[in-house]
């Protein structure tokens, strides 16, 4: 049986915090699920994926909601238009707390997950 995942409207993490880390190669993870959507939407490089987190604020945070995997592990889902796109990313810091996670960035479909 997958646990419940568990949801929050406010952040879990501080934005500014993340993106210190993110500017960083040394403490910047993307998956390749979030790799693959951003080049599936037009931001082919690192840059361009580091331009759009940059820009976010607090005021396109969505939720907070847990991993499937685990209830004690949030992660941070925010919405963001650039342009004509509209975009779902979601983010965590590792679980030591020393890396900024891009876990997604997709098309926002509009769907609350």
């Amino acid at each position: 049986m997958i646990p419940k995942v568990r949801e929050k409207r406010k952040p879990h993490y501080v934005l500014s915090d993340f993106k210190v880390l993110f500017r960083n190669e040394n403490t910047r993870v993307i998956t390749q699920i979030a790799r693959k959507g951003a080049v599936s939407e037009g931001y082919m490089t690192i840059e361009d994926i580091e331009g759009i987190i940059d820009r976010l604020c607090s005021e396109h945070f969505f939720k907070s909601m847990t991993t499937y995997q685990s209830h004690r592990i949030w992660q941070d889902v925010y919405k963001f238009v650039d342009e004509e796109k509209k975009l779902y990313i979601k983010l965590q810091f590792s679980v030591d707390g020393d890396k900024a996670v891009l876990i997604q960035m997709k098309k926002d479909e509009g769907s609350d997950d």
